[in-house]
């Protein structure tokens, strides 16, 4: 497969910058990062060449254009805030240390939100037989279930009135959330390194960022969207084992952002990328994005054959 993807790799270049180009355009993003295993030439501590490469994952939430980004396996926070830094809208994300920098006033066109699924795990993490965390996981619970009471774009349901049915049962239970919080500090018998105190930590530090999500009508309490992406990532990691090399995670990439963008978009990969190479294959290199933009997998229709 990466021998076929290398050869069509100069007609798919385009399409993946254009899905890129839009992606990263999207007012409204999330992102996470998942991990392949690499082949190189360079031996571990095992003596084997095989190291852990890091891919991010960026996907656009009213595009539903879904971008992968690899850059030698790196994790490191200048991969991301080159790539999230000059974008505007909200970015949602987990509490990893790079995406709350987006936070910062180094980039005052972006608003991050977390993840309130991320946040509630820590809590379950804690035990069944923690009351504490139990609390905290049934408020964050009811959180959910006033969202769920209405959906937008169902029975007429606007954005508009999902900010006021937010700006109703919200704050009262954020409030309720924050004095049990302060409660079980204050008692002074919660051990420094506990599972507990470890979840009350991350939600202290993510806390202005909880109250953002619910300053809008239309955003997500958790980033559930890539999440679901990134399991078939994991699927296809289990079944193949590894990449060949960073080029071929280059490549993996290009071709998990196509394919995953025309899952989201319920189009036939193969009748996609047969019909996109045959449009293409005498194209310019330097033809414009704006031209690959009408095949992308949202405006994509099949040729009459």
């Amino acid at each position: 497969a990466h021998k076929l993807i290398e050869k069509a790799s100069s007609l798919f270049e385009n399409l993946y910058k254009c899905i890129r180009q839009t992606a990263l355009s999207d007012p409204y993003k999330a992102a996470d990062e998942t991990y392949y295993k690499i082949l190189v030439p360079e031996k571990n501590s095992k003596g084997k060449g095989v190291r852990k490469g890091y891919l991010w994952v960026v996907v656009g939430i009213n595009t539903r254009m879904i971008y992968l980004l690899y850059d030698d396996g790196s994790r490191s926070e200048r991969v991301i805030l080159n790539e999230l830094g000059s974008c505007k809208g909200i970015i949602q994300s987990d509490g990893y240390s790079p995406y709350r920098k987006l936070e910062s006033d180094a980039y005052p066109n972006i608003t991050r939100i977390p993840c309130l699924q991320h946040i509630k795990r820590k809590f379950i993490d804690c035990g069944e037989d923690d009351p504490d965390a139990k609390r905290i996981v049934e408020m964050i619970n009811t959180l959910y279930q006033n969202e769920h009471k209405h959906k937008i774009g169902v029975d007429g349901w606007t954005v508009e009135q999902n900010l006021m049915h937010r700006k109703k049962y919200a704050p009262d239970i954020l409030g309720e959330i924050k004095d049990v919080l302060d409660e079980i500090e204050e008692r002074g018998d919660l051990l420094p390194k506990s599972e507990l105190q470890e979840a009350i930590t991350y939600l202290r530090n993510e806390w202005n960022a909880v109250v953002d999500i619910f300053n809008y009508g239309d955003t997500c309490l958790d980033n559930n969207m890539v999440e679901r992406m990134n399991r078939y990532i994991s699927l296809s990691r289990k079944n193949s084992l590894f990449f060949g090399s960073h080029k071929g995670a280059e490549r993996g990439a290009i071709l998990y952002t196509i394919a995953l963008t025309c899952r989201m978009h319920k189009v036939n990969l193969f009748e996609y990328l047969t019909d996109v190479i045959n449009r293409t294959a005498e194209w310019q290199p330097n033809t414009p994005l704006e031209k690959y933009r009408e095949l992308l997998p949202d405006r994509w229709e099949k040729a009459n054959d």
